[in-house]
């Protein structure tokens, strides 16, 4: 085995781990309907993650999706900077209730899609799922069993989106 090899496999090992994002099953409350809707998501809880975000996600399989969390409610907005899918942004209080939609959102765009008011949360998903989950007054949502969450993201939980 070369040693530039060698030193690529090393490299993977060591970096792959960082890269890597927790997944997780989160619900998501259709206030209307009175049903929960089961939804995948990857979670970017770091600054860096959340930089990252969806950028150069070129598919997105419809109950997929990307939760931010933030350490405290804030003002947030977003962009789709070298994002190529259109996404629906939806904006979560510190307990887990809706705020707002950014609905199919422009990929590529620089322009900035804020939050009605100050969130926690931020789900994104592909766009057209917040029409389709029927996500606006009344929604919430829930991550299932927090107990599988690593230490570092259950530290910068509100607990009352978990459930157990």
């Amino acid at each position: 085995m070369s040693i530039f090899f060698r030193c690529v496999v090393i490299f993977l090992l060591l970096v792959r781990p960082a890269l890597a994002l927790e997944r997780v099953e989160i619900a998501l409350y259709d206030a209307e309907a009175g049903q929960w809707h089961p939804i995948k998501v990857e979670i970017a809880a770091t600054p860096k993650q959340r930089q990252q975000g969806l950028m150069g996600r070129e598919f997105l399989a419809e109950n997929a999706g990307m939760l931010f969390v933030y350490p405290r409610e804030r003002n947030l907005s977003f962009w789709m900077k070298n994002t190529p899918l259109s996404l629906d942004i939806m904006y979560f209080s510190k307990n887990g209730a809706w705020v707002s939609t950014a609905p199919h959102t422009t990929p590529f765009t620089l322009e900035t899609y804020p939050a009605a008011a100050p969130a926690q949360y931020v789900i994104e998903m592909v766009a057209g799922s917040a029409e389709r989950l029927n996500i606006g007054a009344g929604s919430r949502f829930i991550i299932k069993n927090c107990a599988q969450l690593s230490n570092q993201l259950k530290g910068g939980l509100d607990f009352r989106v978990c459930s157990h």
